[in-house]
């Protein structure tokens, strides 16, 4: 009796053990799959400073570099090589000015932590709101401070190619002479235009309109001051210009046409209050989220 309980007990214990120890051999054999999976991509190393795919992907396009461009990336690895050549002997050859080199690299890691932290703030603060009211009082303290540097028109421009069919009847619509003439030049826009531009209730610059055109052939002034309806070829395009309103150099710039630009200097006027603002205070108030210890 004894000795079948013992035998028992034995055996029992002997199972026990057996499966804890396959428990951990299959916890072990996972983590080290997890840790296989989780190692880190090394694109470049010098001695045994590596470069890591995620902190290279972060540098790149915060250096404009395309992180998916493969000669992006040759260009960027070359790079980041040269340089750490570079670190690195400078800490073997002179290790006096390595030091120091380090010490002004973290004097300038303030600065740019400053710049951030100062951006970052301004961007909640800042509200790009402008009201009418402001941009139109706005305008009539300073319109007198702008003037034009070339003309600026109401028109319409097409561009379109010369093997496009039925412009004999373009030829007429872009006249606009009738109401339904627009949503007749619209439509056959979508289909045949290379260019195409009508906005009867904004102005743009002349020169911006017809960028894209031989207009180099005319005489400018003649063009705009005579509201000039006309269309004209080189060997590949047909060019229409219907001008339909204009206003001339130096003159001022109608209200309308102003009125983004004041808004962005409204904008940049909130902007240059506000960094005044958070260079005396944000110092402050980040000094009290940390220990500081001075000997002064």
């Amino acid at each position: 009796m004894f000795t079948k309980t013992f035998y028992t007990q034995l055996v029992n214990n002997k199972t026990y053990k057996i499966y804890w120890a396959g428990i951990l051999v299959s916890l072990f054999f996972i983590a080290t799959l997890i840790s296989c999976s989780e190692k880190k991509t090394v694109w470049a190393s010098v001695d045994k400073i590596e470069l890591l795919e995620d902190d290279a992907i972060v540098l790149m396009e915060s250096l404009g570099y395309q992180s998916n461009n493969k000669t992006d990336q040759k260009e960027f690895i070359n790079k980041w090589i040269e340089q750490q050549l570079y670190i690195r002997e400078m800490e073997r050859s002179y290790p006096d000015k390595a030091q120091l080199m380090l010490l002004k690299s973290e004097w300038s890691k303030g600065d740019l932590a400053r710049y951030f932290l100062e951006e970052g703030r301004i961007r909640e603060e800042l509200d790009t709101k402008i009201s009418d009211s402001l941009v139109q009082l706005y305008y009539e303290q300073h319109s007198n401070e702008y003037s034009l540097s070339d003309y600026i028109v109401r028109a319409l421009y097409l561009k379109i190619p010369k093997a496009a069919p039925d412009q004999d009847k373009l030829k007429e619509l872009y006249l606009l002479k009738k109401n339904k003439d627009f949503s007749k030049i619209v439509s056959y826009a979508n289909k045949y235009a290379e260019n195409f531009y009508y906005n009867d209730s904004a102005w743009v610059y002349f020169d911006e309109l017809t960028k894209d055109a031989p207009v180099e052939n005319f005489n400018k002034d003649n063009v705009v001051l005579n509201r000039t309806k006309t269309y004209f070829s080189d060997d590949n395009y047909t060019y229409y210009l219907n001008i339909i309103d204009y206003k001339l150099k130096n003159e001022a710039p109608p209200f309308d046409f102003l009125k983004p630009i004041i808004k962005q200097a409204l904008i940049n006027q909130k902007l240059s209050n506000l960094k005044q603002k958070e260079n005396a205070s944000l110092i402050q108030t980040i000094r009290k989220k940390h220990e500081v210890i001075s000997k002064y």
